[in-house]
Parts: C-alpha cells; sequence; structure tokens
C-alpha cells in the first residue's frame, strides 16, 4: 500500500497544475540555439538546430519565411529577439547581426560584432539596438545609420539585455551579478543593483520605469528604475529564471524558468498570481524543457517558447 500511495503522489506531482495549453506546437525536429516570442504574442522566431531560422504565425502555424545570413547555409543562431512594439526581429550568430521586417520578410540593416554576441535587444520600430557580449561590453546601436552611439560596460559578459519602448532606457544584466539601467547616451549607469553571482534574464517595462533581473539558480528582484527602489523579490532559491517580462501596464511580471514553468507575479507585492506548467518531452530518460521567453497579453492570454522549439499558448478561460 505504501508503495502504491508513493507512485500516486509522483503521478499527482507530474500533473500539479496541470492545464492543458489551449494550443501547443512544435516548430524545430530538435532543439533550438536561440527563440523568441513576439511581444503581441502573435509569432515566434526560432534558430534551430536542424533548420537554420525561420519566422512563424501562431495563429494559423504558418511558417512565414525562413531566416539565415548566408545563402543556401542555416546560421546558428547565437541569440534572436522582437522589438518591443513586434514590427521587427534581430537575429544573431556569434558575429553577425540581421534585422528583418516581419511585414515584408526582408533585411532591413546588417552589422558585425566581434566581442561574441550573446543577447539582443530592439526598440520600437526597431529604431535601437542592444547587443550583449562576451568582451564585457553591450553596443548600442542606432539601426538607420547603423552607428554605435555607446559602448555599456560590465566586468563580466553580459548575458541578458532590455530596452524601453522609445530607446532611451536599457538595462543589462551580467556574470558579474550586477544588473544596471542605462539613461542612453549617458556615460555612467544611472542605476546599479548587485544581485549575486551571475544575472540569467533582465526586463524593463515598456516605458522604462521598472526593470527586473534574475538569478542564475536563484530568485529575481524588481526595482523602480528611476529611483532605485526595491519593490518585490519573485522566484524560488535554487531555480532559474531563464526569462521575463513585464506587462503593458506595469502590474504584473511573467517569468520562465528551467523547470518549465512560466508563472505570473504581483509587481508590488511579488505575490504568485497565476503558473503554468508544460508537460515533460519525456520522463525517461529525464528531459530538461527550459522556457526562453514569456508573452502576457491585456485579456491574460500566455504564450511561452521552450529549449525544444515547441510552443505553448494558454487562452484566459476567465476573459
Amino acid at each position: 500500500m505504501r508503495s502504491l500511495a508513493v507512485l500516486l503522489s509522483f503521478c499527482a506531482l507530474l500533473t500539479a497544475c496541470s492545464d492543458p495549453p489551449s494550443k501547443h506546437l512544435e516548430l524545430t525536429a530538435q532543439s533550438a540555439y536561440a527563440s523568441a516570442i513576439s511581444p503581441d504574442g502573435k509569432y515566434a522566431l526560432v534558430g534551430s538546430i536542424l533548420h537554420g531560422g525561420s519566422l512563424w504565425r501562431l495563429k494559423d502555424e504558418e511558417k512565414l519565411y525562413n531566416w539565415n545570413h548566408n545563402k543556401g547555409q542555416q546560421t546558428a543562431m547565437s541569440a534572436v529577439a522582437f522589438s518591443t512594439d513586434s514590427l521587427f526581429a534581430v537575429t544573431a550568430d556569434k558575429r553577425r547581426i540581421v534585422m528583418w521586417d516581419i511585414k515584408t520578410g526582408r533585411p532591413k540593416g546588417f552589422w558585425a560584432a566581434t566581442g561574441g554576441i550573446l543577447s539582443l535587444a530592439l526598440s520600437d520600430n526597431g529604431s535601437h539596438l542592444i547587443v550583449g557580449q562576451e568582451n564585457y561590453s553591450a553596443l548600442y546601436i542606432e539601426t538607420r545609420t547603423g552607428t554605435i552611439l555607446q559602448k555599456l560596460y560590465h566586468s563580466g559578459d553580459i548575458n541578458a539585455v532590455a530596452i524601453s519602448a522609445d530607446g532611451s532606457i536599457a538595462a543589462t544584466g551580467s556574470e558579474d551579478g550586477s544588473v544596471k539601467v542605462w539613461k542612453l547616451g549617458k556615460d555612467e549607469p544611472i542605476q546599479t543593483f548587485q544581485v549575486g553571482d551571475d544575472i540569467s534574464s533582465v526586463a524593463i517595462s515598456r516605458k522604462g520605469n521598472l526593470v527586473f533581473g534574475g538569478l542564475y539558480y536563484g530568485t529575481g528582484k524588481i526595482w523602480n528604475a528611476r529611483t532605485g527602489e526595491e519593490l518585490s523579490t519573485v522566484g524560488f532559491s535554487r531555480v532559474t529564471l531563464s526569462a521575463a517580462r513585464f506587462s503593458n501596464n506595469d502590474k504584473q511580471l511573467i517569468t520562465g524558468d528551467t523547470v518549465r514553468r512560466v508563472m505570473i507575479w504581483n509587481v508590488k507585492t511579488g505575490k504568485e498570481i497565476r503558473k503554468k506548467v508544460a508537460r515533460a518531452p519525456s520522463l525517461y530518460p529525464p528531459s530538461g524543457l527550459i522556457v526562453e521567453e514569456v508573452s502576457l497579453q491585456p485579456d491574460g492570454t500566455i504564450s511561452a517558447i521552450y529549449s525544444n522549439g515547441s510552443v505553448n499558448v494558454w487562452r484566459n478561460k476567465k476573459g
């Protein structure tokens, strides 16, 4: 009886918070190098191990474009991102960046980077780009002219970057354990938060007034980016918050982690509001599933893309 009870408890754990998604898509045959969900939840961008880069429209599960940096070759993407208004996207290998127009599928700009590209963030209209690099610096680029306007420095690799919608405020997170907030064009950060050992993810609200930083193997914090006031702590110890994004009204933060969970938090209190858990690809042999990026819509719809190239969409049943 005890063995049966243990088995039943294990099964209950596996199906805890079971809430099958409204839509589930498999966008790659194997895992992805890098992937992203557009802020409006309409598109997914995948840099697949086998198929190169591709843009998908989630509503009808249609692949719109194949995006690779050299004709006839599949690009190994080191980072991908959408603009804050979901009109443009950027893809990068370790040394080259391409910006794409989502409406036409055509490239809008090309840039070279020598620092080893780790992360990307693009503002409204694709006007300004932040590039996090392995050489302890991030580039601030005006895409219309291709000019590097500024370099933003840390004392470690810059794992994660974010930018406000108007391209005036940025956040950078580094393996040096700090999150920095920049008024772009100013030489020094307006805020520096020493969080811990290694930053896994950052987010900044559309207006640049809130910033989030998450730790590898640890919790994350939300601050007022202008005053430096710490607002709340979210997440769990010994779990990495791998993705984060603020809601449009700044009241909620949605995060994804390395154990398949997507969670919504109250910004002011840090309390959990909702949780979704993806089904594991397999139980044996054990298979990990990391949330790569998340999206939360005003109607409560949640979208998440995972390290195996799959996408889950949960419609808000309450409307």
